[in-house]
């Protein structure tokens, strides 16, 4: 979920959204079958509370040292590895998607993309590029996402960002609908989730126009908000409106849920990633209601995450 008009259009569809899935659950590219025995870990995932009290936290990026940054209804938050929550921006239009690179904060607020040096607290204009999503691509390009629920707007897919040259391609890839991003381990394709149909979409990075549905998570309006991956290949994504989140095999299109009851409607999940713990790896995840939610796996679960 992106911003606060957002939410109130949010919450004007929930009452319609069976009559809009239907009309809006066949998609442009037909679902890519599946075979094999999927390798999910589904049962035995473990709940804990990191921190209590944040504003509609919207985003969620891993400062390499055990903490986050977490972007919120006007601000952006440091969390340290101890919880501690600390200022870093305030007064932003609806900050969304981060990535973090060698020190540089880039973030979606607003109109455009931006950057904060987190070094010397610096902040500059990027580029004007409206976005919901945010992933920065190996060769230094970004894509982000617009999930396209304005009345009557269509969606302009994935948006590519080239800081070389300054340009930008919007609808470089033209999936129908696109909350969250992530990178796949060989880096050769992205993932993409619709948050009307509840489908995972793959775009091959040398091929954008190709995309596919690999797998569709049940139910009449889970509201997949977004979405990270493990260097295992496994998908973890944020049901917002169900209140849960989702393991995602996108080889044989199976899913099935690690976590439930994180409070849902408009005050569920919205972000999850990987981030270390005491015992390895676990998935973090944002929340509406305000919290930072750690999600262990039970062992034998590689949550390595993607190096980039």
């Amino acid at each position: 979920m992106s911003s606060v008009s957002y939410g109130l259009r949010l919450r004007l569809l929930v009452g319609t959204v069976v009559a809009l899935s239907a009309i809006s659950s066949v998609p442009a590219h037909a679902e890519t079958p599946h075979s094999g025995i999927s390798p999910l870990t589904c049962a035995g995932w473990s709940v804990d509370t990191v921190v209590s009290g944040l504003d509609e936290p919207e985003n969620l990026e891993p400062d390499g040292a055990g903490g986050f940054y977490i972007s919120g209804a006007s601000s952006i938050v440091h969390v340290d590895e101890n919880g501690r929550l600390q200022p870093v921006l305030s007064d932003l239009a609806a900050p969304r998607g981060m990535q973090l690179h060698n020190g540089i904060l880039y973030f979606v607020a607003g109109p455009g993309l931006s950057q904060l040096d987190t070094r010397d607290g610096k902040v500059s204009a990027v580029t004007d590029m409206a976005a919901h999503g945010l992933l920065r691509l190996p060769n230094g390009d970004f894509l982000t996402t617009d999930v396209g629920v304005d009345f009557g707007s269509p969606s302009k897919g994935l948006t590519r960002y080239d800081p070389d040259t300054d340009a930008v391609e919007v609808n470089w890839s033209p999936v129908p609908r696109s909350e969250g991003l992530a990178l796949s381990p060989d880096h050769s394709r992205v993932y993409t989730d619709d948050l009307f149909t509840g489908q995972v979409i793959e775009v091959p990075l040398a091929d954008p126009d190709n995309w596919s549905a690999v797998a569709t998570v049940p139910g009449a309006f889970p509201g997949l908000d977004d979405l990270t991956m493990s260097d295992a290949g496994m998908l973890y994504a944020a049901a917002h409106v169900e209140g849960s989140v989702y393991g995602i095999d996108p080889e044989t299109g199976a899913t099935c849920v690690i976590a439930s009851g994180l409070s849902s409607g408009w005050t569920g999940p919205s972000s999850v990633r990987i981030g270390p713990s005491a015992d390895g790896w676990a998935l973090y995840v944002t929340v509406f209601d305000g919290t930072l939610r750690r999600l262990t796996p039970p062992p034998g679960v590689d949550l390595t995450p993607v190096t980039p």
